[in-house]
């Protein structure tokens, strides 16, 4: 523990030194000066996130109920509410998946069964193929997509999800100069997020089976809390860690595990309980190491993916035009500049209010189809 602190007692003071060094004023102007982001962007998000973690809570309290459990600790999230082992074959999901996209209007899907038709996917695992998923761009050509696909409904989503970036890049390279074809990590995950959340809406609604709509909603909200809250979560034990190098505090093993602690507890309150090894888990997330002030971005995709989608699933033809204009600007502005022009500003808390009220909504649904199954 002692070595892991050390070790990360030195990447916040290489950062701390190296913004001196470049005149910024904080760790964190530095980090996102290169995006053109503002502070209060982080700031913002990390305020409006902790005054609405109630639908979190309540998440874990209903998931402790229905577990029957006298003691439920963080190692419990991953538990299913319910036995479900249902197959579903990759022909089969294909169809879903371009059906689901019908608010991005009939040229999507064209492309979308463009690309399944194509021969862009290596679909199925294989001997001394690599582990994951990811859509690789080639500019000048087709995206290439790897999967591991075994017939699991997370293998559905992550199917979706990795077309969704698919998608971005097809239509990023045909708009824009090799120059500009690449975008950021600010808005990557935006369309690979919205496309999830399409499908998501469309399985809820062809679905007869109770248990499957259960298991439907868990994975959506398994995914707003560990892409959004967790990332949060992360990005606030961050900043909180780096202001101790800035203000010459000392940062130990203990200081950090504490830190990690009390922001457990401020996220999820009394719906979990907690244990003498709960808050050292600060020392086995490799970002925090590796990348600092990154994981910020996995809860900004999502916050602008959770706006953007409620307008388009809306029928607001705007909006989906805004959108699919994002995705063509690659990377020929600021990402925040590109998300305004799509109608997201991150700078707002009602924008990050928008993942907040999707997760309730979800939390309520789930309630429902829990109690119906009694």
């Amino acid at each position: 523990m002692n070595t892991y602190a050390s070790l990360y007692n030195g990447v916040c003071q290489r950062d701390w030194f190296q913004a001196r060094a470049r005149g910024y004023k904080s760790t964190l102007e530095a980090a996102l000066h290169g995006d053109n982001i503002p502070t209060s962007v982080v700031e913002n998000l990390i305020e409006t996130t902790r005054a609405g973690t109630e639908p979190l809570r309540r998440y874990h309290r209903l998931r402790r109920k229905s577990l029957g459990v006298s003691s439920y600790q963080v190692y419990d999230f991953s538990i299913p509410l319910v036995t479900f082992d249902k197959k579903y074959p990759y022909e089969d999901v294909l169809d879903w998946i371009v059906t689901a996209v019908a608010p991005l209007g009939s040229e999507y899907q064209a492309r979308m069964r463009e690309g399944f038709a194509g021969r862009w996917i290596d679909v199925y695992e294989n001997e001394g193929k690599r582990s994951g998923a990811y859509s690789a761009p080639v500019y000048g050509t087709h995206p290439y997509m790897l999967l591991n696909y075994t017939d699991t409904l997370d293998d559905v989503f992550t199917l979706a999800h990795e077309m969704g970036h698919s998608m971005h890049t097809i239509l990023s390279h045909e708009a824009q100069p090799f120059v500009y074809s690449s975008y950021t990590i600010f808005v990557a995950e935006v369309p690979s997020t919205l496309s999830e959340a399409l499908l998501l809406e469309y399985m809820l609604k062809r679905s007869t089976d109770p248990d499957e709509r259960i298991v439907l909603l868990q994975h959506a909200i398994d995914n707003i809390t560990g892409t959004f809250f967790t990332q949060v979560m992360f990005a606030d034990y961050e900043l909180r860690a780096h202001r101790l190098a800035e203000q010459d505090q000392p940062i130990t093993s203990e200081i950090l595990t504490d830190a990690y602690t009390g922001l457990l507890k401020d996220y999820y309150g009394d719906a979990v309980d907690m244990n003498p090894l709960t808050g050292i888990t600060w020392a086995r997330i490799p970002h925090f190491f590796n990348s600092p002030y990154y994981v910020y971005q996995y809860a900004t995709c999502f916050a602008s993916a959770a706006r953007l989608a409620h307008a388009i699933m809306a029928g607001d033809a705007d909006a989906r035009e805004r959108y699919l204009t994002l995705l063509r600007s690659g990377g020929n502005d600021y990402p925040m500049e590109q998300l305004k022009k799509a109608g997201v500003d991150l700078s707002q808390p009602d924008t990050v209010r928008a993942v907040i009220e999707q997760l309730d909504d979800l939390v309520t649904r789930l309630e429902r189809e829990l109690a119906s199954r009694v």
